[in-house]
C-alpha cells in the first residue's frame, strides 16, 4: 500500500482502554495540571478548565462523556489537546485527561481491522484491532463536540 493511504495516529490510552485519533485532529499533548473548577451542576464528564497557552479550554474526562468503563489508574497522566472541528468560533480547543503517554503509530487499511463483534458505546464510531495485536476505539468527535457546545453555550464557563 502506499504511503498516500497512510494516516499518522496516536494511540492513546485511558482507563479501561485506547482510543485511535489522527494526528490532524490533535493540538498538542503535555503534562497534566488540575483543572479549575467551576461549580456543582456540570455534568460528570466535565472536570474543568484548563489555561492553555494562555486560553482557557473544557476539560473532559473521555470514559464519561462517551460512557466507557472507567478504570482508574495514573502512571503519566497527561492533557491531550484537540481541535474543535464542529464549530471553531464557538469551541476552538478542548481536551481531555489521559493516563498514559500516547503512541504515534501509522495506520493503513492494512493494519486495521474492524471488530464488528464489540461492545457499542454512545459516541464511539468503531473498535478496531491496530497491527493484529491492539484493540483501540475510534471516537465520535462530533458526539463529543456537541456534548461540550451545549455546556458552552448554555452556561458561564468563561471561556469565549
Amino acid at each position: 500500500m502506499s504511503n498516500n493511504n497512510a494516516v499518522r495516529c496516536l494511540l492513546i490510552p485511558f482507563g479501561a482502554g485506547q482510543l485511535l485519533l489522527p494526528t490532524a485532529v490533535i493540538a498538542e499533548v503535555t503534562f497534566y495540571n488540575e483543572p479549575e473548577q467551576l461549580n456543582n451542576n456540570d455534568p460528570d464528564w466535565l472536570l474543568g478548565i484548563i489555561n492553555w497557552r494562555d486560553q482557557r479550554i473544557p476539560l473532559i474526562s473521555i470514559e464519561k462523556a462517551l460512557s466507557l468503563p472507567i478504570i482508574h489508574s495514573v502512571n503519566k497522566a497527561r492533557t491531550v489537546v484537540l481541535y474543535g472541528l464542529e464549530s471553531p468560533h464557538t469551541l476552538g480547543f478542548y481536551a481531555f485527561k489521559t493516563v498514559d503517554v500516547p503512541r504515534t503509530i501509522t495506520a493503513t487499511a492494512d493494519n486495521l481491522i474492524n471488530n464488528p463483534n464489540a461492545d457499542k458505546y454512545t459516541g464511539l464510531l468503531f473498535n478496531v484491532t491496530v497491527h493484529q495485536t491492539e484493540n483501540a476505539w475510534l471516537p465520535d468527535l462530533s458526539y463529543v463536540e456537541n456534548l461540550l457546545s451545549e455546556k458552552v453555550l448554555s452556561t458561564e464557563l468563561g471561556i469565549l
